[in-house]
């Protein structure tokens, strides 16, 4: 304690700049950039703790160990996807992977064996952490002392990290734009996000799909900038929290949002749906839900395919929903065993593709004769098997 006073009494006469050669002296290592920090924690005998990061402002892809090999098929992925912002998002993982792969043979070698003393690290201005652990199936060191406020993407940032589990919940996040798949996979990770500022967030897809372990509640969080939900909680097996006070008015895609979310079963039916055009499989394998959504406004949605696929406890009035603009509804209630509502009054008059529809829903038992099925054509593959209706189709069922 004596040597700290000193210490300060000597800093306080000599001023700032001396406190800044002192606390750079702290360190070992300096390093300028991304690269020179790069080739640092890939020796594991140098101490985390001993860096100084604070010139750092790219930590994309930093504990990534990923072999060259896997980039070209990230390449060869890219090629083959149509969506826009699906093909942009692979193409950033290609250019990172380009960025931080070794050869196989490397692999070993660089992984980052010991996280000690990363919590000290000064991050305060980083912008971009996406892909900061990913893969990093070892690392559960805590960070909660860490200033993220200038970061800005935070896409993938523990992306498979399946050990970690340490509090978050201080973070300022209040800049982050981007948190696609940032807990996707960290299937050990349920600490509080609550008081998170997501409010300048516009893309959450894939953000806790397949955190099995995650059921802490969001309500509270800010949602309004978000455009894309896609599969958010797909496979996140545990999560049941309320989301009823979300505002999603500006979400377009809630494709696989709480496909095999098999706990939730909480209530939506306030949420504005209007600008949503991709339902596909949104409820696909959630076999807890049953819960009104006649309320909402699906007039936009394009794609219904395995909405409700495997959704064995759904049965809620759908009768009300104008689905004029869906054009895919195949396997839309594929082995839904409970679900007996009428649809007699959907408007199905561009849809093109209604294979498996029905099949395997073991309850269904509704009058569709009134339906326009005149773009449907003969994708009606199946429609009906292995329901009540297999034997006893509408009369414009053209059958197998």
């Amino acid at each position: 304690m004596q040597k700290v006073l000193k210490t300060i009494s000597i800093v306080s006469l000599l001023g700032i700049s001396t406190l800044t050669h002192i606390y750079a002296n702290i360190f070992k290592y300096h390093p300028k950039n991304k690269q020179e920090l790069l080739n640092l924690i890939r020796d594991n005998n140098v101490y985390l703790g001993d860096i100084n990061t604070s010139k750092i402002t790219d930590m994309s892809g930093l504990f990534w160990v990923v072999p060259k090999n896997e980039c070209k098929e990230i390449a060869e992925r890219t090629e083959k996807v149509n969506g826009e912002q699906v093909r942009a998002r692979l193409e950033r993982s290609y250019q990172l992977c380009l960025e931080v792969s070794v050869e196989k043979n490397e692999l070993e070698k660089i992984k980052r064996k010991d996280f000690s003393g990363i919590e000290k690290w000064n991050v305060s201005n980083v912008a971009n952490m996406v892909g900061m652990f990913a893969g990093a199936e070892s690392f559960n060191q805590p960070l909660d002392s860490w200033n993220v406020s200038k970061v800005k993407d935070m896409s993938a940032m523990f992306l498979n990290a399946t050990s970690f589990n340490q509090p978050l919940n201080n973070w300022n996040v209040s800049k982050v734009t981007h948190m696609a798949g940032m807990f996707a996979g960290a299937e050990s990770f349920n600490q509080p996000l609550d008081s998170w500022d997501v409010s300048n967030v516009t893309n959450m897809n894939d953000m806790f799909a397949d955190a099995e372990s995650f059921n802490q509640p969001l309500d509270s969080w800010n949602v309004s900038k978000v455009k894309d939900m896609r599969a958010m909680f797909a496979g996140a097996e545990s999560f049941n929290q309320p989301l009823s006070n979300w505002n999603v008015g500006n979400v377009k895609d809630m494709s696989y949002m709480f496909a095999y979310t098999t706990s939730f079963n909480q209530p939506l039916n306030n949420w504005n749906v209007s600008k949503v055009t991709h339902m596909a499989g949104m409820f696909a394998g959630a076999e807890s839900f049953n819960q009104p959504l006649d309320s909402w406004n699906v007039s936009n949605v394009t794609n219904m395919n395995n909405m409700f696929a495997f959704a064995k406890s759904f049965n809620q009035p759908l009768d009300s929903w104008n689905v004029s603009n869906v054009t895919n509804m195949d396997f839309m209630f594929y082995g839904a065993e409970s679900f007996n509502q009428p649809l007699n009054s959907w408007n199905v008059g561009n849809v093109r593709d209604m294979s498996e529809m029905f099949a395997f829903a073991k309850s269904f038992n509704q009058n569709l004769d009134s339906w326009d099925v005149s773009q449907v054509g003969d994708n009606m593959y199946n429609m009906f098997y292995s329901s009540p209706m297999q034997y006893n189709p509408p009369k414009w069922y053209k059958k197998d």
